[in-house]
């Protein structure tokens, strides 16, 4: 199916103010809306960054009911602006545990229904020289289903964060229809300046999709800074948005045919040898 979309990419540098976080992320919705975007994509916390990452535990809801704030502002800001909302890491509770939640990315339609949700598979669990010393793992569940999504007639994978290091599953997303690739980051400022565009780049190249990549920037509290840059980025690699360390929203017009161009062109996934071995 041929397709043309525009989609946003916001960047916020939330905090532990859930009522703030979500007035920031209402104001975005409608700023991307009024620029044409169909489609808005929130980064990871977007919803709320604690102190220390057992903190959000008293933010986690339950997407299966009752539907708390998060979810209610999801909800009014997409059926409000007639668009698609991708949340792109909020805490849900898991069932039974009450020391951990799930690092979840949500999907809300233009009626306002959740359409899709996906809990990230790759815990960020760290000591890095010089840099950040967080272990995800101690407050959080990994998640154990790959997940690609129908938003707006476009099949695009999910993923958050972290698990941009681990090019299978972008593999595993594409040979599951992805055309769009959505990483939603709260990336730190030490990995960032190294490695960001890198890998954002690299999964767009190798996979010959476009990468939609919104973060969280600056400071949040006195031990956590994210890089920002949120991204957009073609199936040639191209940066075609731009956002380096402010809070605010990029938007671009995406589309299946730049997609088919490309893998007619340079015809990678025909030739991978381990789809086939």
């Amino acid at each position: 199916m041929t397709w043309k979309r525009r989609i946003a990419a916001v960047q916020l540098t939330s905090t532990a103010d859930l009522a703030a976080n979500l007035r920031a992320c209402t104001e975005a919705i409608a700023g991307a809306a009024s620029e044409g975007a169909e489609i808005v994509t929130l980064p990871e916390c977007f919803a709320f960054v604690g102190a220390t990452e057992g903190d959000k535990r008293a933010a986690a809801e339950s997407l299966d009911g009752p539907i708390g704030p998060i979810q209610t502002m999801l909800g009014n800001a997409a059926t409000k602006h007639g668009v698609w909302v991708m949340g792109g890491g909020m805490p849900e509770s898991v069932p039974g545990d009450a020391t951990r939640t799930f690092n979840t990315a949500v999907v809300v339609n233009p009626q306002g229904e959740l359409t899709a949700r996906y809990r990230k598979l790759h815990l960020f669990d760290v000591d890095i020289p010089g840099g950040a010393v967080l272990k995800e793992s101690s407050n959080t569940a990994a998640g154990d289903v790959v997940v690609v999504a129908d938003i707006a007639g476009v099949k695009m994978g999910f993923s958050i964060c972290y698990d941009v290091r681990f090019p299978e599953l972008y593999r595993q997303l594409v040979l599951r229809g992805a055309e769009v690739l959505l990483v939603p980051a709260a990336f730190t400022a030490h990995t960032g300046k190294a490695h960001w565009h890198l890998l954002l780049r690299a999964r767009a190249v190798e996979n010959q999709t476009w990468v939609v990549a919104p973060a969280q920037t600056g400071q949040h509290n006195a031990k956590r800074v994210s890089f920002g840059y949120s991204l957009i980025i073609n199936p040639w690699g191209d940066i075609v948005a731009e956002l380096p360390t402010d809070p605010g929203v990029i938007c671009a017009d995406i589309d299946s045919d730049t997609v088919a161009t490309r893998r007619q062109q340079m015809p990678c996934l025909q030739h991978a040898k381990l789809l086939t071995l």
